[in-house]
Formats: structure tokens, C-alpha cells, sequence
């Protein structure tokens, strides 16, 4: 038997033990059966370059599925920020209190609601993300704004 049918008979073997195992687990999400069918694709492909004799090109296939498994694998583990891409955002814990709402614009429990749009333009101001603050207070400011006014019927 020549190297050339091993191989082709090992990768076949290898891609359809990958594909057995990649039917057992259907409840794994489809990110990593995705990876799978790659692989199959990437020994399919070496095996018939294999089968071919054309060794070079075959072993070229497997250095580019390996780097691109890795980066791949690099992508999915990396944070937000190293790729690019934008946080998940958290839902808010709970509401704010009248309290708190009062306490974020700076104001007193007899606040009206021209109080509590000024307090707000000065402090929007001063901390909007455009400004160098922070998604995060901006949030806040407007929350404290829009419940303030929404209590006082404005």
C-alpha cells in the first residue's frame, strides 16, 4: 500500500470521527460546529493533495488551517477591545429612587423642573462623553432628568 492511500485513509478516518462526534454533541452551540466542519474540510482537502503526491501543496494546507484555527481560536477568546469590537452592554441593576435621582443632579427635595433642567445642562456639560466623561454618567445624568421631571408632571 502506498503513503499516499494511508494518508488519504487516515485524514478520511480522522474527518469522519470529527463528524461523528460533531452529531453526538447537537446542543453545543454552532460556533464550535463550525470549527469542525473546517476541519473536515481542511483533512479532506490535504488528503486529496496527499493522494495527488503533491506534498508541498499538502503541507502548505495544513500550516494555513493550523494558523487559521489559531486565529480563530485567538478571536474568540480575546476581549472586546482587542478585536474591535464593542462591549456587551449590562441591563441596568434596578431603577433609580427620587432620592438618588435628586443627589446625582445635586438638588433639594423642593426642586422645580427648572431647577432640575438647569442642574442638568450644567452637569451634561461637563460630563458628556463627547467632553471626556463617561457613557456610564452621561446614563446616569439623563436617568436622574428624565425621572425628576416625569415625578413633577413635566
Amino acid at each position: 500500500m502506498s503513503f499516499a492511500l494511508i494518508a488519504l485513509f487516515i485524514a478520511f478516518g480522522a474527518a469522519g470521527w470529527l463528524l461523528f462526534r460533531l452529531a453526538g454533541n447537537r446542543e453545543e452551540g454552532g460556533e464550535r460546529s463550525m470549527t469542525v466542519m473546517k476541519v473536515v474540510v481542511w483533512l479532506a482537502l490535504t488528503a486529496a493533495l496527499l493522494a495527488a503526491k503533491l506534498w508541498p501543496l499538502a503541507f502548505m494546507v495544513l500550516l494555513a488551517a493550523g494558523g487559521v484555527t489559531a486565529i480563530e481560536a485567538w478571536r474568540a477568546r480575546a476581549g472586546p477591545a482587542e478585536t474591535g469590537e464593542e462591549a456587551p452592554r449590562a441591563p441596568p441593576a434596578r431603577r433609580m429612587s427620587e432620592d438618588e435621582a435628586l443627589a446625582v443632579l445635586g438638588l433639594d427635595a423642593g426642586a422645580g423642573p427648572e431647577d432640575v433642567r438647569a442642574a442638568y445642562r450644567k452637569l451634561i456639560a461637563q460630563l458628556h462623553p463627547d467632553k471626556g466623561g463617561t457613557d456610564y454618567l452621561a446614563a446616569k445624568i439623563n436617568e436622574a432628568r428624565d425621572l425628576l421631571l416625569r415625578r413633577l408632571g413635566d
